[in-house]
């Protein structure tokens, strides 16, 4: 929250400034602190979700679109400067609704997503669909980035298992989307011809919630 309320600050601050500045430039500088407090809200709510697993709490599911939490994330990532220059492929338009949770499963899109940009070089594409299904939905990313061995495969819902070499990241990103998706009652499978070939990740979540367990 804190966080949040810096931003708030900063952007009536600017609000002084705007007499002196470009209106391209005010709008850009606006679009990134609304990004900022919206995502650092959202951050919140994963950080108590969290302590919510470890206490076996249920989370809050209601009917969202599927379609509008991907755009949501396409927009966000557009903005992240390491990520620039990476092409992202989502064209439905047409809503698809199911049961969750939206902040749980935008931070699992958001996860995927920003796992596929940085296993790609600038110019690389990332793939987006979303099948709608009978019973559940079925959403599919497919990179053409790095690809990933049998080892990596195995171990990559694994907390704190990480590729990168820069000591960057928690190795947490992955563990979290899975658990999520598991209390969902949903599925993620990963599919890799080997490294250098791209990867693809498949997500099926349910159209309706289904009874929640209990964290152990």
């Amino acid at each position: 929250s804190a966080i949040s309320m810096a931003s708030e600050s900063l952007q009536g601050r600017m609000l002084d400034l705007k007499p002196y500045c470009e209106e391209s430039e005010f709008q850009v500088v606006e679009q990134y602190l609304g990004l900022i407090q919206r995502e650092a809200m959202r951050c919140r709510e994963i950080t108590s979700k969290l302590l919510d697993f470890s206490r076996g709490q249920n989370s809050v599911r209601s009917v969202n679109n599927l379609v509008g939490v991907i755009e949501e994330v396409c927009s966000m990532v557009s903005l992240i400067k390491r990520l620039k220059g990476r092409n992202i492929h989502f064209e439905r338009k047409t809503p698809c609704n199911a049961e969750f949770n939206p902040a749980e499963i935008k931070q699992v899109v958001l996860n995927i997503m920003t796992n596929a940009l940085e296993s790609m070089e600038p110019g690389g594409n990332l793939d987006i669909q979303v099948r709608e299904n009978v019973d559940s939905v079925t959403l599919i990313f497919k990179d053409d980035g790095c690809g990933m061995t049998q080892e990596v495969k195995e171990g990559l819902f694994d907390p704190f298992f990480t590729q990168r070499a820069d000591g960057t990241g928690t190795g947490l990103g992955m563990s979290i989307t899975h658990r999520i998706i598991k209390d969902h009652g949903g599925e993620i499978e990963v599919e890799s011809a080997g490294p250098g070939q791209g990867s693809t990740i498949f997500v099926e979540l349910p159209k309706k919630a289904r009874s929640q367990s209990k964290a152990a």
